[in-house]
């Protein structure tokens, strides 16, 4: 590991002149900087995941769906063109090897992405001194001064590591991104290490598995996979060693992506690699209403070959019980139910997407504001243009994550997608602002990057407080609870039930083991709720001639009270009988 990060010839004379007992004391220094990273990273990523244990989003209880399908052996069931398989096969074989109980289910998903926190933090080290080794190696500042200290880039780096991961990213969440997360640092940490060393087959063969693994995480990494083993190519210059190398990598890639787009495509009985691009495409850019759900081809954006059934028209009452598995059916394989959608180009779409993208892109800034003041800070010491001939030397850096944040920026922004891509602009940012500084002191220097960690550490101490009063305190497991209380009114396992309002959040059907069959969607409350008696009785009678023994909704009128709705347990849900 080099000693400096950004140092000219007089910080290397001076690394020359340091005695066996600096060296001793520097290394011991960087020790105790990564011991303090993990603990807070142990600690502030632990209590994020364990106050938010009973939480679960429709995506989670999707991949458990699948998961749960691949340990009855049900291939037909788990193979879906809209969720990657990653993430359900590391789920199956958690439930399998703790068997936890349907209490402790999202616990137990919870902590596997806990694992993925930690694990994308020793990845982001091995990427992080990669960038390292790689400055020191190419003498990117030797016109400069010796400003930055190795200790003082690593406390830079592993506080622009937990500010993304905690606060853009977030460990509560219940979808494969962590885990996304790990191995995008672990390809551009390979890159990095091709273009320091000149290459080699078997970094290529690595970065193609990296990137195949990428890709049955996320489907996004598929087209992404070119541009990373692209820029692996270019980071050797192009030389035709190189091109041979990188087909290598993509016959590695190969290996692990053919078989699941093969199945896809016999599946789907055309070519494909996953289906969840040119659904979220229709649905942004094409704008149709409630997105995946109740597809009709609106919009003109195709014809429906396998869509919901309607049966009535006001309230809309669609029914959706079979062919697809799942608690939740029309969440469970949305690309059954959009089979045959067309998106097109629609200028007032594309611009509306690009505005919301817009707006959630300055939404991260202002998540991570200390340090846009740094590098504007930077920015005001840097010579000339000065930063700019920085920028373009270390361009096969900030360029595949542009692509990325540009990729997802035409469909939807969220933070759990674009975390990676933003920690490797920030690297990229900051590694050519330091370079470009018109030589400020190293005590300068340590005094920014000390100003904007202190704020991440307040930060990270006011969330972390507020999660350790959740994580102490008496949590409900409100799923659990609705589950117990269908089981009180009758319901039994493998039951079906109705729907009222978008009850998507259908951990509850799951933990319970019955389907939801039928629903009414949401924009409908006042068409159901103000219906006279007569209406509302034929509603009832609708939802059971679909199979359903029960309909559930949340947060029922009071004037509906007395209707025959019946509380489930302490929770905001009621239920009511269908005959």
């Amino acid at each position: 590991m080099p000693r400096e990060i950004f140092r000219g010839s007089t910080a290397m004379a001076a690394e020359e002149r340091a005695s066996p007992a600096d060296h001793r004391g520097a290394t011991r220094s960087l020790r105790l900087l990564r011991a303090a990273a993990w603990l807070v990273a142990l600690g502030a990523g632990f209590l994020e995941a364990w106050a938010a244990r009973f939480s679960m989003s429709p995506d989670g209880t999707c991949y458990l769906d699948i998961a749960s399908a691949y340990l009855r052996h049900d291939w037909n069931t788990a193979l879906n063109a809209y969720w990657s398989p990653l993430f359900s096969w590391l789920l199956a074989a958690t439930l399998w090897v703790f068997r936890p109980s349907a209490y402790w289910e999202s616990t137990l998903l919870h902590l596997l992405n806990f694992l993925a926190m930690l694990a994308s933090l020793r990845s982001f080290e091995f990427l992080f001194r990669e960038l390292l080794r790689l400055r020191a190696h190419f003498g990117w500042n030797r016109e400069g001064a010796d400003t930055l200290s190795e200790w003082n880039a690593w406390i830079l780096g592993y506080g622009l590591f937990l500010s993304t991961t905690l606060f853009v990213l977030s460990t509560s969440l219940t979808m494969p991104d962590l885990w996304v997360s790990v191995l995008v640092y672990l390809a551009v940490g390979l890159i990095l290490k091709i273009w320091r060393t000149g290459g080699s087959t078997p970094l290529f063969l690595a970065l193609g598995f990296v990137l195949g693994l990428a890709y049955l995480a996320k489907t996004f990494y598929f087209p992404m996979a070119f541009v990373f083993l692209l820029t692996a190519v270019l980071a050797r210059g192009g030389k035709p060693t190189a091109i041979r190398q990188a087909l290598a990598g993509l016959a590695s890639f190969a290996l692990l992506a053919g078989p699941w787009a093969g199945a896809l495509s016999r599946a789907k009985g055309r070519p494909t690699f996953g289906d969840v691009g040119k659904v979220a495409v229709a649905i942004t850019m094409d704008q149709i209403p409630e997105g995946q759900f109740f597809w009709q081809g609106q919009n003109d954006t195709g014809t429906p070959k396998h869509s919901v059934r309607q049966l009535l028209a006001r309230p809309r009452l669609y029914e959706f019980g079979y062919p697809v598995g799942g608690s939740y059916p029309l969440a469970y394989d949305p690309s059954y139910w959009m089979e045959g959608v067309k998106p097109h180009f629609y200028l007032p779409g594309l611009v509306a997407v690009l505005r919301q993208s817009a707006g959630t892109f300055l939404q991260f800034l202002t998540v991570q504001t200390e340090y846009l003041v740094g590098l504007l800070f930077l920015l005001f010491l840097a010579r000339g243009r000065e930063w700019l001939v920085q920028l373009r030397k270390q361009a096969l850096l900030w360029i595949p994550p542009l692509l990325g944040c540009a990729g997802y920026a035409v469909v939807l922004v969220e933070g759990r997608y674009d975390a990676p891509f933003l920690l490797l602009l920030w690297l990229a940012a900051f590694s050519s602002l330091f370079a470009a500084a018109t030589q400020p002191s190293a005590r300068m220097a340590t005094a920014l990057i000390l100003a904007m960690i202190s704020v991440t550490g307040v930060r990270i101490a006011k969330s972390g407080s507020s999660d350790l009063l959740s994580a102490v305190s008496h949590s409900q497991n409100v799923d659990w609870e609705v589950a117990e209380s269908l089981r009180g009114l009758g319901i039994k396992p493998g039951d079906q039930v109705a729907g009222l309002f978008r009850v998507a959040e259908a951990q509850w059907a799951r933990i319970a083991r019955v389907k939801i069959v039928s629903e009414i969607p949401l924009g409908e409350e006042y068409a159901f709720w103000t219906a006279d008696p007569e209406t509302k009785l034929h509603v009832f009678k609708v939802f059971g001639s679909t199979g359903a023994r029960v309909l559930v909704t949340k947060d029922v009128p009071l004037p509906a009270l007395k209707e025959g709705w019946i509380p489930l347990g302490k929770t905001r849900f009621f239920a009511h009988a269908l005959p």
